[in-house]
Order: C-alpha cells, then sequence, then structure tokens
C-alpha cells in the first residue's frame, strides 16, 4: 500500500508542545486514542475531545490559582485521566511534572519541587494522605469543570514545557527540564528516523510517566496525527496478550516495549494465542528503556513469528531523558543482531569482535543518531591517543578526550533536542 505523507510533517509548524495537540485536533478532529480496558472493552476519545476537555482542565487550573510556570505534578493511575492533566497543565502555563502514582517517588519531588499543588484522579487522590506532609491536592474531576481560557498561554520556545524524571537506569532519578524547542526538535528527529506518517496506528502500554511511554507513545504520535491505541501498564502486566490482541484487532504498524515486556510475553502468552493474531502490519516494534537481552530478543522472535511479525520489525533503541527521547535507531529495514564482542578486551575497555562462546558477550547493536545529533565516547587517553591526547609529549594518562573507534567510555550526546 503506497504511504500517505499525512502526519510527516504534522507539527512542522508548531512553536510550543501545545500546539502540537491544537494542530492535530484541528487538522484532524476525528482520529482517536483507544483506551483498551483490562477486560478487553475499550473507551474511545477523538483528538477534538482530547483538545475540548484539556482546555477545560486549564480554565479549572486557572480557577484554582496555578500561575504560569508553576512545577505541577501530575499522579494518575488511567491515561485517559492523564492526558487531559497533562495538555491542561500546558494549556494553562504550568510546567506538568508526570509521576508515578507511587508516594516514594510523589514524595521526593513534591518536596524538590518546594510543596506545589498536585493533580490527581479518583483513584490516586488517597495516596497523598501516604505523604508526611499536608498535600493540596487539585481533583481531576474538578478541574474538568472549568471553563476553558480565551487565549492559551503562549510560552517562549525555550522557556521549559515539562520536567521529565528519568527512570533511574543508571542512578537516583534526576529532574531534566525539557524545553519546547527541545522537544519539538526531537519529535521531528524521531518521525524522520522511523519514517512515520499518519498512516500508522501505535498499540502500547508503556506508562506516561516513562520518557519513551510519554514522549514515544503519545507526543510522537500526536505530531504525526497517528492513532493510538492504549493497553493500561498494569492490565498488560497481568495479561500481556491483551496488548498484542489490541494491535492485531486495530492492524497496529508501531508498537513499543521494553526488554522486560518481551520476556514477560515471551512466558505469558501462549503459543496458540499467537498463532491466532495476525501481526503481519507491525512494521516497527520499538525496544528501549532498559538494557536489552540478546537472549530475551531471540526468544521473543521466535515466540511471535507464527503470528507474522516481520524479523525486521523489532528495533533497538537508544535514547535517556536528558536527550529529551531518542539519540539512536538502526536503519529501518534491516534485521537487528547482537554484536558478540571478546570479553577480556571489552573489560580493558576495547571492543573486539568474536565469535559466540564462553568468552564472549553479546550486545544490541543500537544504531545511528537521529538527524542533527551527534555522540562521542570519551574518557582517559594518553601517548598521543584520542583528540585530548594530540599535541601532549608527555602522552598523560590523566588526560580525558574523545576516545577512537570501539573504545570503551562515557557517552556524550549533543543536538537540538
Amino acid at each position: 500500500m503506497e504511504r500517505s505523507n499525512e502526519g510527516l510533517n504534522g507539527g512542522a509548524s508548531a512553536e510550543t508542545l501545545l500546539d502540537v495537540l491544537l494542530g492535530a485536533a484541528r487538522e484532524v478532529p476525528e482520529r482517536t486514542v483507544v483506551h483498551v480496558r483490562a477486560d478487553g472493552g475499550e473507551h474511545t476519545v477523538t483528538f477534538a475531545g482530547l483538545r475540548d476537555e484539556a482546555l477545560r482542565v486549564a480554565g479549572g487550573l486557572i480557577e484554582a490559582g496555578v500561575s504560569a510556570g508553576t512545577p505541577l505534578p501530575l499522579v494518575a493511575d488511567r491515561g485517559e485521566d492523564f492526558q487531559p492533566m497533562f495538555w491542561g497543565a500546558l494549556a494553562a502555563g504550568a510546567v506538568p511534572v508526570p509521576l508515578a502514582p507511587e508516594p516514594r517517588r510523589v514524595g521526593p519531588v513534591w518536596e524538590l519541587l518546594g510543596r506545589p499543588p498536585v493533580v490527581v484522579d479518583a483513584s490516586t487522590a488517597p495516596l497523598l494522605g501516604e505523604l508526611d506532609a499536608d498535600v493540596a491536592a487539585l481533583p481531576l474531576d474538578t478541574l474538568r469543570e472549568g471553563r476553558p481560557p480565551r487565549r492559551p498561554h503562549r510560552p517562549a520556545p525555550d522557556d521549559v514545557a515539562f520536567l521529565q524524571f528519568s527512570s533511574g537506569s543508571t542512578g537516583s532519578p534526576k529532574g531534566v527540564e525539557l524545553t519546547h524547542a527541545g522537544v519539538l526538535a526531537n519529535l521531528h528527529q524521531i518521525r524522520t528516523a522511523m519514517a512515520i506518517t499518519g498512516d500508522d496506528v501505535i498499540a502500547t502500554w508503556m506508562p506516561y510517566f516513562h520518557d519513551m511511554g510519554l514522549i514515544g507513545t503519545h507526543l510522537v504520535p500526536m505530531a504525526a496525527r497517528v492513532r493510538q491505541i492504549r493497553v493500561e501498564p498494569l492490565s498488560f502486566a497481568k495479561r500481556p496478550a491483551l496488548w498484542l490482541e489490541a494491535a492485531a484487532r486495530h492492524r497496529a504498524t508501531l508498537l513499543s516495549a521494553a526488554n522486560f515486556a518481551l520476556d514477560l510475553a515471551v512466558r505469558r502468552i501462549p503459543a496458540a494465542t499467537l498463532a491466532g493474531l495476525d501481526l503481519s502490519p507491525v512494521r516497527l516494534l520499538l525496544v528501549g528503556a532498559e538494557p536489552i537481552a540478546p537472549r530475551v530478543w531471540r526468544a521473543f522472535q521466535a515466540h511471535t513469528a507464527p503470528a507474522g511479525l516481520d524479523p525486521c520489525a523489532p528495533l533497538p533503541v537508544y535514547g535517556l531523558a536528558e536527550a529529551t527521547l531518542a539519540v539512536t535507531v538502526p536503519p529501518l529495514g534491516e534485521r537487528a543482531e547482537p554484536v558478540v564482542l571478546d570479553r577480556a578486551a571489552l573489560s580493558r575497555g576495547r571492543a573486539v569482535e568474536t565469535t559466540p562462546g564462553t568468552d564472549a558477550v553479546e550486545l544490541m547493536d543500537l544504531g545511528l543518531p537521529v538527524e542533527g545529533c551527534e555522540v562521542r565516547i570519551t574518557g582517559p587517553v594518553g601517548d598521543g591517543e584520542g583528540d585530548g591526547g594530540a599535541g601532549n609529549p608527555e602522552g598523560a594518562r590523566a588526560a580525558h578526550g574523545v576516545l577512537g573507534e570501539s573504545r570503551v567510555g562515557h557517552v556524550e550526546v549533543r543536538g537540538p533536542q
């Protein structure tokens, strides 16, 4: 089927993140976000409906006294509640702070931000009572009764759009300030690298408090005017088949997951269930958010083969909250394979390819930097090796600089995102 260009430049004229939703609602008002219930039932919201609800929430926030620039923790149990919270906060000029609905996550961030009000839905409001202080709660049901502002807040491109707390996969979670310009740049980079158009349909379960979930499976699709199918994370964890069943039912072309989800699918989705599904429309399955185990990668591909999943569809990607989201993406259409490296050489800081065996270690090849992004590896250099050692007659090993190819060191990223 010939793919249209609709959505490839979707959001290209956006100057702020809110423009992404407003543009989508204007251009394809009847396109939908489908929220899949735990029992398989569905609740559908149009882009225009989401915009209208978000503007009412914005009015509710303004009426509650939330001023522009206020960091606003968002704690929601369901995606259909989180989405109007997030877009409504942007329309009111607040700075959304998506958080996992857990007291141990909410409490420290709330303290760090100076104890601001917290937006909650009906199911997450009780968790604020578990914090060791009085918290000003803003119930979503009340905010939904607000009067839409006559004109949404218009920030500057370099103003902070939202605070994204990192997943903590390499250390303690850190709050990252993401600007409107930076987020919009990465949305464009991702759409370009993955050739996403309005013809695509995404099916996901990833949580919106995580950058891959919010940016990769909601903001990017909204910018590209993509229909979205969403299973709640807890529903997926309880019954992983719900995700792939929804993907097959809606003929999804884009999926996303983390390594643990691939493993869960292998262990918890019966082969007979997969054999009854048609996953052949899936052109990309983006896998990131945590280290990818080649063993799990191969097992998942073998397990989903009876459902017709294209072996070139799974795509290992790399990103981090500090770079908005995406940093590297492999070339499309190629089957992703692990790189086999010599274990001893790797421990000495060098990547030397070898053959599989007990003395080898496998790592996934995460591809190339997205458009306009640069990646380099730095570390101690000496004896003229690397840019940092050039012109140093002493060859001081304590020097720090850019390392050569196939070296182990620190990853540094630069780009408009």
